[in-house]
């Protein structure tokens, strides 16, 4: 059950500012004195018990009063969670306020009597609220419905009705627009699709299929044409049937076994004993020599330097160049002349001609063609590199050669000729699939076509314009769903209140019954009056069997008060638990019916603990003394202390200086025995007890001289009620002793005056004499009656 715990900020509310419970309602040991189940306030009137109660007001109205400038507060509930001035809402336990702002919304004929008793209309068990009031303010918000004549919420149908269709006809007419646009692509235009059907491939187009193409090319996948890709299609389209091209040349050159001759022609070395080895030294000379000697067989002398040639060199020279010798050369003349006829034979000859295949494939072939000649020219090249080796080899025939070979591009040429060949594989199938091809040719330009035109007309932002118009209608329909709905509401609203104006028998009955009481205003009383013209019911207040004018303070209070009651009965009676705060219920109210009022509290509210918290505030002193009675607080009744575990009840002392207020702990001498008399005993004690003076204490003997009189003055008058009482008789026969009489007298006068005694208001007080007086008191009314001494100690929670 959630129960209030304190009101732990008040940072700004009318009369408070900058209050801290915590900081004014310490009681030690880390406690503070808090909310318990009964909460009584006691207040002079404007200190800010009404600012407490609007507080409180505000969890129940779930809102701040108005004309309060930057409200500021926080309230701890029991379950540790704080409710702020911001957080109102999430307050949901049910709480009645009695206040003032309570009569001025519920019973405003008490502060206006022009507003007509009407607006007292009382309907306990629904909302409790002025009925015709509420049916004026509903009718007000339904407006008129005339012809030419709107207001309220007929006038707002009209306005979303309006707008409703505004909306409808913008969503329709964007609508329109691209329909206009892709119709006109689709068949209308000159450069629709269906007019240019030889190129995109469909005679019977229409703005379905292009609907549907349009989704198509909306698809992540969908891959818009390149250039090179639309020359392609588009020379498909326009392309005849080819025969199949021709084959191309076999390339079956043996490199390997190229490189295997040459290496051995290479690695073959002519030698013997027989050999001149000048000449073996000397691959110039030694070609230049073998030249020569060809050319000199036959001849005794040289034909160059006529000398002659001996028959030995001859033989020298035949040995040297024998037919090893000559085999070799023929190998290598022989190796150079095959690789030669290689070079120029077929091999090197592999070539085709493009427009042989279909305009399809030429993008693909050229860089193939390209690529063919340049590995073909790469091969020739390392055949010559082989010629030169062998060239070589021919000017050492007497060294072993060692050589690195140029890289062999075979397998390149090959894998080129594949791709060659594949594709003319593909060209030749190519003659049967060509009418599907270019029937996909098309779509593919058709699709393209589509693609762009959505570009130009930037279809995409249409479409969210489009959206967008549509969205703005459905909130406009729910708005005015939600005019005709609450016309509706306040129409059934209408009727419920017009016939609760006519269920007052049980309101009139509560409240009645309450005023009739023997104790209560037995010449008021509450009257339904019918109201011919308005067709309802309305209440009048009634005095001795006449409506009641100009009622008084007292009545107006009695009567609100009743009111509140037999509004929050049903709340009672039901076990709803609610919080209850009653703020100064008494105003210009005689005994009688002050005690009526508690009575009232007590009977309806607490006898049978039907709240979960009460809460009282009350300016009244004799109202207060009622309060310690109250069925709840037993405990607190009892004179001592009770214990802050066992405390039921709280009570709280609202105290304004000038311009702020606070709030403390009540003062024992208020909550437990409500006199002065209680008071000015527990100042005399303190004084009489104190053991140092200190900034704590100091008040106490800057009183004490007007409390010291004060005390003895209303003592001895009750110890000697004469009508000839005279103070100064009086205290000689309290004393019974002239000196102490004297002295007291002294201290007690001249302390509680300044006349004649200026040069004393310049200093500070501080007589020792003060507490000499305070224990001659203290002691004398101990002797004099010690039965009321001891009960005086019991009052200020001081007992021996």
């Amino acid at each position: 059950m959630t129960k209030i715990i304190k009101i732990k900020e008040i940072g700004n509310f009318s009369i408070f500012k900058n209050f801290h419970w915590d900081q004014n309602l310490d009681i030690g040991n880390n406690k503070t004195y808090d909310f318990k189940d009964i909460n009584i306030f006691y207040g002079r009137n404007y200190s800010g018990k009404t600012s407490l109660s609007k507080i409180i007001r505000s969890l129940e109205k779930q809102d701040t009063p108005p004309k309060y400038d930057n409200p500021n507060f926080k309230i701890e509930l029991s379950d540790n969670s704080i409710i702020s001035h911001n957080s109102l809402a999430t307050f949901t336990h049910p709480i009645h306020v009695y206040n003032s702002d309570f009569v001025k919304e519920n019973l405003k004929f008490i502060h206006d009597e022009n507003a007509n008793i009407e607006s007292f209309s009382v309907t306990l068990g629904g909302d409790n609220q002025q009925i015709l009031d509420r049916i004026h303010e509903l009718n007000a918000e339904l407006g008129l419905n005339e012809e030419n004549i709107k207001s309220g919420v007929f006038l707002d149908i009209q306005n979303k009705e309006n707008e409703v269709k505004n909306a409808t006809e913008d969503h329709k007419s964007k609508e329109r627009d691209l329909e206009k646009l892709l119709t006109d692509k689709a068949t209308r235009n000159s450069d629709s699709v269906k007019n240019q059907h030889s190129l995109f491939g469909d005679i019977n187009y229409n703005v379905t299929k292009l609907k549907n193409e349009i989704a198509e090319v909306q698809s992540s996948n969908f891959q818009i044409l390149t250039d090179d890709q639309l020359i392609t299609k588009k020379a498909l389209i326009s392309q005849n049937e080819l025969p199949n091209p021709p084959e191309l040349s076999t390339y079956n050159l043996n490199f390997s076994q190229l490189v295997e001759v040459t290496t051995k022609i290479l690695k073959t070395v002519v030698g013997g004993s027989n050999k001149i080895g000048e000449l073996q030294n000397n691959p110039s000379l030694n070609s230049w020599v073998q030249t020569g000697h060809t050319l000199h067989k036959d001849r005794t002398h040289c034909a160059f330097c006529t000398n002659e040639i001996s028959a030995k060199r001859h033989q020298e020279l035949a040995q040297h160049f024998d037919l090893e010798t000559q085999n070799l050369q023929t190998r290598i003349t022989k190796g150079i002349e095959h690789l030669t006829n290689l070079i120029n034979g077929e091999h090197f000859k592999i070539n085709f001609n493009i427009d042989h295949y279909y305009q399809q494939y030429h993008t693909e072939l050229l860089p193939l063609k390209v690529e063919l000649t340049t590995i073909l020219e790469k091969q020739k090249e390392v055949l010559e590199q082989l010629k030169t080796l062998l060239a070589n080899k021919n000017g050492h025939l007497f060294t072993s050669l060692e050589t690195s070979y140029p890289p062999d591009h075979t397998d390149e040429i090959k894998k080129v000729i594949e791709k060659i060949e594949k594709i003319r594989t593909q060209c030749i199938q190519q003659t049967d699939l060509l009418t599907n091809q270019q029937k996909e040719a098309k779509k593919d330009l058709r699709l393209n076509h589509v693609y762009h035109f959505l570009q130009d007309i930037n279809y995409t932002q249409q479409n969210l314009d489009i959206n967008s118009a549509l969205q703005a209608i459905e909130p406009l329909k729910i708005a005015l769903s939600t005019l005709q709905t609450r016309k509706t509401e306040i129409t059934v609203e209408i009727k419920n209140e017009e016939d609760k104006l006519k269920s007052e028998g049980e309101a009139c009955t509560r409240i009645n019954d309450i005023l009739n009481h023997d104790f209560g205003h037995q010449a008021l009383s509450l009257q339904a009056i019918e109201n011919p013209h308005a067709q309802n019911i309305y209440f009048e207040i009634q005095r001795n069997g006449c409506k009641a004018h100009n009622l008084s303070e007292g009545e107006q209070s009695l009567i609100s008060f009743c009111y509140f009651l037999a509004k929050i009965q049903d709340d009672l009676d039901k076990g709803n638990k609610p919080i209850i705060w009653i703020d100064d219920p008494i105003s210009s109210l005689d005994s009688n019916h002050i005690f009526f009022i508690f009575s009232l509290i007590e009977e309806k509210i607490c006898k049978d603990k039907k709240y979960s918290q009460l809460f009282i505030s009350t300016h009244n002193l004799e109202f207060l003394k009622y309060l310690r009675r109250i069925t709840g607080a037993e405990q607190d009744r009892s004179i001592g202390f009770v214990k802050e575990e066992n405390r039921k009840a709280s009570y709280y002392l609202i105290q304004r200086h000038d311009n702020f207020s606070t709030i403390k702990e009540m003062p024992l001498y208020l909550s437990k025995f409500l006199t002065e008399f209680n008071f000015l005993f527990d100042q005399i004690y303190k004084c009489a007890t104190v053991n140092q003076i200190d900034d704590s204490n100091f008040h106490i003997f800057y009183n004490f001289g007007n409390n010291a009189r004060k005390f003895l003055e209303i003592y001895t008058f009750y110890k000697f009620p004469s009508s000839k009482y005279q103070l100064d008789t009086q205290l000689k026969a309290f004393w019974g002793e002239q000196i102490y009489k004297t002295l007291t007298d002294r201290i007690h006068n001249e302390y509680s005056h300044m006349t004649g005694v200026l040069e004393r208001g310049e200093i500070i007080s501080e007589q020792p004499e003060m507490q000499k007086s305070a224990k001659a008191i203290i002691s004398k009314v101990q002797q004099e009656d010690p039965a009321q001494y001891n009960a005086l100690l019991e009052s200020i929670s001081n007992p021996n």
